[in-house]
């Protein structure tokens, strides 16, 4: 809940790069590993960026209003359900999918 705070930032962010750096070479092979690393990094900057459009920007369009629709419903209404920012796809296979409507 901290409005100053949009993106992850970046010196934690290059420290939490180096388990998942020795991750992948571990679960790949030394050819392949500097590539899959490196085409996760525009996925991750894609993904803070998406996060910091949704907070900041007032998106036009159903699928972007539907995203952040998504997301505030995360942040304001159902805290520990909806972590997905870019899809609700990672939230459908770890069951924290938030319900349609909420019970009174």
């Amino acid at each position: 809940m901290d409005g100053l705070r949009l993106v992850f930032p970046p010196a934690a962010t290059a420290i939490h790069l180096v388990p998942i750096w020795n991750l992948i070479k571990f679960m790949a092979t030394p050819s392949t590993a500097p590539v899959l690393f490196a085409g996760g990094l525009p996925g991750y900057v894609m993904y803070d960026v998406t996060h910091y459009y949704l907070h900041q920007r007032q998106p036009t369009g159903e699928v972007p209003e539907g995203l952040k629709k998504y997301h505030l419903n995360h942040h304001f209404r159902i805290q520990d359900k909806g972590y997905g920012i870019t899809s609700s796809l990672c939230d459908k296979a770890f069951g924290t999918l938030p319900p349609l409507k909420l019970s009174n």
